[in-house]
């Protein structure tokens, strides 16, 4: 056993340069065959059942085409690309139309695990990406609860990415890129988005948020200082910032930099559901003027099965204090006092250093190093 331990270690050393003990990277993946697995999955399938300990797994750069799903015995894991601009998951599978997969098949990287932690790696669903078109096709459901995720890109059309099925469920997403054009940010859970780029590739209409919060949500979706853009000339690209899907959804959007168009009403009236807070602060436009937000509408509707028209009043613009309540801590802590933002900051004492591009950069023990903000796709 402990020859077999030295040898993934040797190979780590020479595939990343990593100067440090085995509690680093437990393994390496590489599609070329110079690592320990050519697989993604075939490394989580690696990682012990009912892990009680922090598993790094490190990826090398290369497009990864598979179905990648994390049970919830595979805990207490990080996954660590060198770069989301080299390495892919991908993967085409359609959870809507004929010949469908069920979410939990279709979306490219499902998460049922609990404390997963995501870095430099981007997730692809290549239908929906190379398209432009539904149906709906995910590149991530991310179902369980304290999953983190920074420089991260995930790239699709309609229902790109799920958020957690718990009431309560935590996401946290760091510098990170999201593509979509139809509810491509939707399902339930609390959800932090901090300082990311909400990328839209639908000209003309479309929705990003479309939540699910039932009323025992504590707070829903924020984001905190994001980027609202489009390629081209962002400004002929218009989208409304969501739709209630069901029940009563929350989402908040705190300091945002709109250089798409977004209609005057901001909100789209209706789905199933009847939101309780589809609110904003400070919208700016791409230039950082403020956006007039007299006009966003606080009246929205459903049709109940007896053809009954159901209203409701939504909160739809915050002031600097209730804004001031909105914080990473206040939203991600939970019971358990989970705290999301350290997962990627630099250790007073790295637990190990990875050599990238040339550089020598100190390692924490989640694998994570400090990265430049994502580029565009």
């Amino acid at each position: 056993m402990k020859k077999i331990i030295s040898a993934i270690w040797v190979s780590l050393w020479i595939a990343t340069g990593a100067h440090a003990s085995g509690k680093i990277f437990r393994a390496v993946v590489a599609s070329d065959g110079s690592g320990d697995y050519k697989s993604v999955q075939a490394a989580i399938d690696a990682v012990p059942d009912n892990n009680l300990n922090q598993y790094n797994i490190y990826i090398k750069p290369g497009t990864y085409k598979e179905h990648v799903f994390i049970p919830r015995g595979k805990g207490r894991l990080s996954l660590i690309g060198e770069d989301c601009d080299k390495v892919f998951i991908s993967d085409d599978r359609k959870s809507g139309g004929p010949n469908n997969y069920p979410v939990d098949m279709g979306a490219t990287v499902v998460i049922h695990a609990c404390d997963v932690t995501l870095q430099g790696i981007s997730f692809v669903n290549s239908h929906g990406y190379k398209a432009n078109d539904g149906p709906q096709a995910l590149a991530l459901y991310a179902k369980g609860d304290r999953i983190a995720m920074d420089h991260c890109k995930i790239l699709g059309f309609q229902d790109t990415y799920r958020t957690p099925e718990a009431d309560n469920g935590r996401n946290y997403l760091s510098n990170c890129l999201i593509l979509g054009g139809i509810d491509f940010i939707y399902g339930n859970g609390n959800v932090w988005f901090e300082k990311c780029t909400i990328k839209v590739n639908l000209k003309k209409g479309g929705w990003i948020v479309a939540p699910k919060h039932r009323p025992e949500t504590r707070w829903g979706y924020v984001f905190n200082s994001c980027k609202l853009t489009a390629d081209g000339d962002p400004k002929k690209t218009s989208i409304w910032l969501g739709r209630p899907w069901h029940h009563q959804p929350q989402t908040v959007y705190l300091n945002t930099r709109s250089e798409i168009t977004l209609p005057a009403e901001g909100w789209y009236p209706t789905m199933n559901g009847l939101p309780s807070v589809f609110a904003e602060y400070n919208t700016m436009d791409g230039d950082g003027r403020p956006i007039d937000l007299s006009k966003r509408i606080n009246r929205y509707y459903r049709i109940d099965e007896k053809g009954d028209t159901i209203w409701c009043t939504a909160k739809n613009v915050l002031t600097a204090e209730e804004a001031a309540l909105y914080t990473v801590e206040a939203v991600m802590s939970g019971d358990d006092l989970w705290q999301p933002k350290r997962i990627f900051l630099p250790s007073e004492k790295p637990a190990g250093y990875i050599v990238v591009n040339g550089r020598s950069l100190p390692v924490n023990e989640y694998g994570c190093f400090y990265r430049e903000p994502p580029r565009g796709c």
